[in-house]
């Protein structure tokens, strides 16, 4: 895999309205245009500020427990200050839709259902399994967002990852050990990493850190990755079946350390990538592909790189 440059957004530009309408406001709102419904409990989160937070969890109980239960550090979402909550919804709501037909026009204009809330800034978002209307939700926590780049990037991730999960279930998660199983999450994190790099047009540093961090220290980043695949390649298969409390392959724990900073993902993305050059798999056909063979052929695409010298 050679060494890419960091993206310019002129690299992903084209595929997005330049200038895009904002998407549906409110509980429910539906587009015409865009199948996507957008739900922002951020009016709800603002309001509470002054009061306690019932109403807003009450807006969309099984979001909270789910959240609560699986990525937050605590109860209740963190003081974020009213016009920084406002800004960031207005952001997403207005890349959402560019997002939507970029998906669309990579053959995926399926219906989505996306909600905007505040959180205590753990995470960027993902996607859970809404008994009541029986489908995948995206949910973005509004703070994780600060530029445009990101939005684009990350929520693309996000709606990859419910897409996967419609098709293929016994993916999803439903307790913790399952949620941090290693491999469980190098197959789905690498799907949708893979998947952002192709819907949205970018390089794998783009894919990986839209600019969340600066162009040198992801180059860096990316460069001591590619020293340790063979090493991480060992131990990812030595690990498939291990789940932790927090796994750090998908976690941001030593800086210098890719291991424990979201070195999973860059991995996630090699198979991903290996698996399109080996099987001729675009990325309708990977999303389709059945879990075993998922596994089986990932398995086999990290026992070649644990006996391949770095570069």
């Amino acid at each position: 895999m050679g060494w890419r440059p960091w993206p310019r957004p002129l690299a992903w530009a084209e595929l997005l309205d330049p200038e895009p309408t904002e998407a549906p406001k409110g509980h429910g709102g539906r587009g015409t245009d865009v199948p996507m419904d957008v739900i922002d409990l951020t009016p709800l989160y603002i309001q509470a500020l002054d009061g306690d937070l019932q109403d807003y969890h009450a807006a969309y109980p099984e979001l909270f427990q789910h959240y609560y239960r699986f990525w937050a550090d605590g109860e209740g979402p963190a003081p974020f200050p009213r016009e920084v909550v406002r800004e960031r919804a207005a952001l997403l709501r207005a890349r959402l839709p560019g997002v939507q037909k970029a998906l669309a026009r990579r053959g995926f204009p399926e219906p989505m259902t996306v909600v905007l809330f505040v959180g205590r800034g753990t995470t960027n978002g993902h996607a859970f399994w809404d008994s009541a209307r029986r489908a995948f939700v995206v949910w973005l926590p509004v703070e994780a967002y600060t530029t445009a780049l990101q939005a684009d990037l990350f929520v693309a991730h996000e709606w990859l990852h419910a897409l996967h999960y419609t098709r293929h279930p016994e993916l999803y998660f439903h307790d913790r050990r399952s949620q941090h199983r290693v491999g469980r999450q190098l197959l789905t994190e690498g799907v949708a990493t893979w998947g952002t790099l192709q819907v949205m047009g970018v390089d794998e540093i783009g894919a990986l850190w839209a600019d969340y961090v600066s162009p040198e220290f992801a180059a860096g980043w990316y460069r001591q990755c590619r020293l340790r695949e063979r090493e991480m390649a060992r131990r990812l298969l030595a690990e498939w079946q291990e789940s932790r409390e927090t796994n750090d392959w998908f976690a941001m724990w030593d800086e210098h350390d890719v291991t424990r900073y979201r070195g999973g993902y860059y991995m996630g993305l090699q198979v991903m990538e290996r698996l399109h050059r080996e099987h001729g798999l675009d990325l309708s056909a990977l999303l389709n592909l059945a879990p075993r063979t998922l596994e089986r052929w990932a398995r086999a695409a990290l026992e070649a790189m644990a006996g391949e010298d770095p570069t």
